[in-house]
């Protein structure tokens, strides 16, 4: 069997400073979820803090608002030696702090949430009516218990 590093790539970028982030048990996270749904794709992971993800926000959604993930499909773009680019997910660090906290959670786990939401939303999920939103969570839950991560209450 091929390794799930030879068929996939997981880049991240982590400009913030709220919250220490272990990039392999996410990337983990990430791997284990394509790899479960049959896609063999390099994904960029952006941890920004709650300034960047408002601005993308009112850039590419025109919501002038904070929000806790973004999912920019990449349209099947070939990348470097013809690997498949899935996207990248922009995750805002600062409101999985801030949600946990308020939630009595932690914060790691609820970026890795995140984190899985937006891969998702790249995978084809949604969660505009009740019967995608309970795929969409379960599928989450079986992401985030794949990387061994307890779930956010």
């Amino acid at each position: 069997m091929t390794p799930l590093a030879a068929i996939m790539d997981v880049q991240f970028a982590n400009p913030q400073t709220r919250l220490p982030i272990d990039e392999d048990r996410l990337r983990a996270l990430c791997e284990r979820t394509l790899a479960a749904h049959g896609v063999e794709a390099s994904l960029s992971v952006v941890l920004g803090d709650n300034a960047m993800i408002r601005d993308l926000n009112a850039q590419f959604r025109d919501e002038d608002e904070i929000t806790d993930v973004l999912a920019f499909p990449f349209d099947d773009e070939p990348g470097p030696e013809g690997e498949r680019l899935l996207g990248e997910v922009v995750v805002s660090v600062e409101k999985a702090v801030d949600e946990a906290r308020e939630r009595g959670g932690n914060a790691e786990a609820e970026t890795a949430l995140y984190v899985a939401h937006g891969l998702l939303h790249l995978l084809g999920y949604d969660d505009h009516d009740p019967d995608d939103t309970r795929r969409m969570r379960e599928a989450e839950a079986v992401a985030l218990a794949g990387a061994g991560y307890e779930p956010t209450p």
